[in-house]
């Protein structure tokens, strides 16, 4: 009963300081804080760096290229399996990579998850997706597994 009557006690103040936040700032303003919070609590930059750098380096493509809008045929494999590496092996969220890193919308992160859930082995192009998803997944955690960051 003790444990009960202090989980209230805590609840019962989270819920007021939210109500006194919301007093003074949007639902959507806190939601930015929340969040901001929490990428400074874990921030993966080297890491998300060093996937967009072996990416680019992979696909011999630059950085920024890599980055832009509207990418077709290999560039868009590319940026697709950085999506896929960010996810998948830092834990990022599909909203924390399309708004912070890349600066397009999140379903686009997700559609490049869904199409390396469904892809088939037997299929050529989704063979070649998954080989090279494979072998950047490997370049990261060796990198990381030797420097003991990720």
């Amino acid at each position: 009963m003790i444990a009960m009557s202090n989980n209230k006690m805590q609840l019962e103040s989270l819920l007021s300081n939210i109500q006194e936040g919301l007093k003074k700032y949007s639902i959507k303003e806190l939601n930015e804080g929340i969040i901001s919070f929490l990428i400074k609590k874990s921030d993966k930059s080297i890491e998300i760096n060093y996937v967009l750098e072996i990416t680019s380096q992979e696909f011999v493509i630059s950085k920024s290229i890599l980055k832009s809008k509207n990418l077709r045929g290999i560039r868009n494999e590319a940026k697709q399996i950085a999506f896929c590496l960010l996810v998948n092996n830092l834990g990022l969220s599909y909203r924390y990579i399309g708004k912070n890193i890349f600066f397009c919308n999140h379903s686009s992160v997700g559609l490049a998850i869904k199409k390396m859930n469904q892809a088939d082995p037997n299929h050529v192009i989704d063979k070649n997706f998954i080989e090279k998803y494979k072998k950047l997944e490997n370049k990261l955690l060796a990198n990381f597994t030797n420097n003991k960051t990720i």
